[in-house]
């Protein structure tokens, strides 16, 4: 069952600790430095589940708001900017002898929803 709640602060009083959340997106106006204290409740509720955050990021900047402070918890953090996926961070990779950090992957959108991966594949820069 997935359920989706209107909310704008507060994110960890409703993660399901075991469950997927999904926040679109975590808002921070100012002082984006303390978007790490925001993503660290958020990941102290966790148990065996997931938080996915999307951030708001500059045009052109590699991170979202808040810089480095946001990948701090992180298992895997991706970059997404027009046709582009790139991995900024992530822990416990499974590919052995590939580093996946700095990987890219271009892509097209068809019919608004469905990304379609170019055959080049995951590739640096």
């Amino acid at each position: 069952i997935i359920r989706f709640y209107e909310r704008s602060e507060e994110f960890q009083d409703v993660i399901r600790p075991d469950d997927i959340n999904i926040i679109d997106f975590l808002q921070i106006y100012d002082e984006f430095y303390k978007i790490g204290h925001h993503i660290h409740r958020i990941h102290e509720k966790l148990r065996r589940g997931i938080a996915v955050i999307a951030l708001q990021k500059n045009k052109d900047a590699p991170l979202g708001l808040g810089g480095w402070r946001s990948v701090e918890k992180a298992r895997l953090y991706l970059g997404l900017e027009q046709g582009k996926c790139t991995i900024q961070k992530a822990k416990l990779s499974r590919l052995q002898g590939v580093n996946p950090n700095g990987l890219s992957l271009r892509f097209t959108i068809d019919d608004g929803a469905v990304f379609i991966p170019d055959k080049a594949g995951w590739r640096r820069g």
